[in-house]
């Protein structure tokens, strides 16, 4: 049996549901919502804008979010990057008609408003949340992208914990244009940034493992990066519905790590055609291997 909930944008209609093990379930905050299972945290999602000394403000994105023991593995306003926030996705290029008008990467020009909110719980237990965001630039009256998000959340097992993300974006311009760094990185897109130190590896779908390299490398459709002394680790799975991938930008500590897409060269985002982009993370105890992670993604 579903079960519903409704955050409009004025205020929230709640519902009580029974909480059980296996059913991931919401809680209302001051700035946004926590999706838990069994009264234990899971991740937090920054529905309001919040800032640091009035600098870097920032919403729609996930912190924190929690490893399988319960702690905290995403950062936030990091001294290296402050702009970076938790699990988010964001461009440096905004172009309408060729010309920047905002850069969501580090957070110029820019801000968003979450007009509404759905939550639900399914027959399976998982958690799913729904919103939309608008995309604003000078003129806080005038977006001119829509956003649309679902996120499921699944029950976690005993070694991981899947969670999709399903991205939609529509111009509400014509000639609407987004692009990542200008530069021989071209970092931009889904990213997450989340505490790594010397004892965290890169393995890519091979099973290889590999290292971090200042522009973006091939890994395929996934890669697991993964701490075993910290007991934990997140793969990033690139959905093989996506548009093609310059590839993934590794940092071994102090940044995100990032799915790159669509680079470089600016990408047109349509009025009549939105263009949907799909992630998966799971995030598990550091011990995951190809075998299982294929039979999770069902690869």
């Amino acid at each position: 049996m579903n079960k519903f909930f409704y955050i409009g944008f004025l205020g929230l209609m709640f519902l009580t549901v029974g909480l059980s093990a296996q059913m991931v379930h919401i809680t209302k905050a001051n700035e946004g919502f926590w999706i838990k299972e069994a009264g234990e945290n899971v991740l937090f999602f920054q529905r309001e804008t919040k800032s640091l000394a009035s600098e870097f403000g920032r919403n729609n994105y996930f912190h924190p979010v929690f490893s399988l023991h319960g702690d905290t593995i995403t950062e936030d306003f990091p001294d290296d990057h402050p702009h970076h926030r938790g699990i988010f996705w964001a461009w440096s290029q905004i172009q309408v008609d060729g010309r920047p008008i905002a850069n969501s990467w580090d957070l110029e020009h820019f801000t968003q408003k979450i007009a509404e909110v759905e939550f639900r719980t399914d027959e399976k237990g998982r958690g799913i949340l729904a919103y939309t965001s608008f995309w604003y630039a000078s003129n806080p009256d005038d977006p001119f992208m829509r956003e649309k998000t679902k996120v499921v959340v699944s029950p976690r097992n005993m070694r991981y914990r899947k969670i999709d993300f399903e991205i939609e974006l529509q111009a509400l311009e014509h000639n609407l244009a987004i692009g990542g760094s200008d530069n021989e990185k071209g970092y931009g897109g889904f990213s997450v940034r989340m505490k790594t130190d010397e004892n965290t590896k890169f393995f890519n779908e091979w099973g290889q493992q590999t290292e971090p390299e200042n522009t973006a490398m091939e890994g395929g459709r996934y890669i697991n990066i993964s701490n075993r002394q910290l007991k934990y680790g997140v793969v990033i799975y690139n959905n093989r519905d996506n548009p093609p991938s310059p590839g993934w930008i590794l940092r071994q500590q102090e940044s995100m790590q990032n799915c790159a897409w669509p680079g470089r060269e600016p990408y047109e985002v349509l009025v009549d055609q939105p263009q949907t982009l799909k992630y998966t993370l799971l995030i598990h105890n550091g011990k995951l291997k190809k075998q299982a992670i294929e039979r999770v993604l069902g690869k």
